[in-house]
This record gives C-alpha cells, sequence and structure tokens, in this order.
C-alpha cells in the first residue's frame, strides 16, 4: 500500500523536439522519455494534441515508481512549411498537465 500522500511525478529528458527539415508525405516520430520520480504509481489519463496531423501513442498501464516510459508522437507531413505542434499530457501526477512540442519544416517533394 502507498502513502496516501505519496504522489507520482515526471520527470522529461526532454519536452521539444526539432525534426529539422523533412520530405513531404514522409511521416516522422519521436520518443519523449520520462521517469516517474515519485513514490506512487504514475497514470497517464489522456494526451491531447492540437490537430489531428499529431499522433500520440502512450503507455495505458500505470508506471511504477522509478520506471521510465515513453510517449512517441508521429506527425504526418502532408502539408509544406514549417510546422510547431504542441501535446498535453494530463495525469495523476503532483503537475497534472505537461506541455510537449515538436517542430520542424515540411520540404516539398524533389
Amino acid at each position: 500500500p502507498y502513502d496516501e500522500l505519496a504522489s507520482a511525478k515526471m520527470a522529461w529528458v526532454e519536452m521539444e523536439y526539432d525534426f529539422g527539415s523533412i520530405e513531404q508525405g514522409s511521416p516522422v516520430s519521436h520518443d519523449f522519455e520520462f521517469t516517474n520520480n515519485g513514490e506512487a504509481p504514475l497514470v497517464i489519463n489522456n494526451v491531447k494534441t492540437s490537430c489531428g496531423c499529431t499522433v500520440p501513442n502512450y503507455p495505458k498501464d500505470p508506471i511504477m515508481p522509478g520506471e521510465s516510459e515513453m510517449i512517441k508522437v508521429t506527425y504526418n507531413a502532408a502539408k509544406v512549411g514549417s510546422f510547431n505542434k504542441k501535446i498535453t499530457v494530463m495525469s495523476n501526477a503532483d503537475q497534472s498537465t505537461y506541455s510537449l512540442a515538436i517542430a520542424g519544416e515540411v520540404m516539398g517533394k524533389m
């Protein structure tokens, strides 16, 4: 049994990622790694993105204290031009909401 005052804590390796230049029509993915540095199991309730062009894949099972996991974010690269997308992570951690970001520039097919 866990202490009722114990909380889960998310420690991120990084919270922003820049893909640089990518080719149009070539989806790209990045894994945002984190560790539960708290004393209670971490549960990710939801991960929202700013548009349908960005798809998150996240663990549905509780992450035990000391365990590391990742949230994979895939961007479809359909439109030419710069992009900057936000990914909102909601959990039972002491800080309940975290904002991740991906950026880059989609180049037209050569």
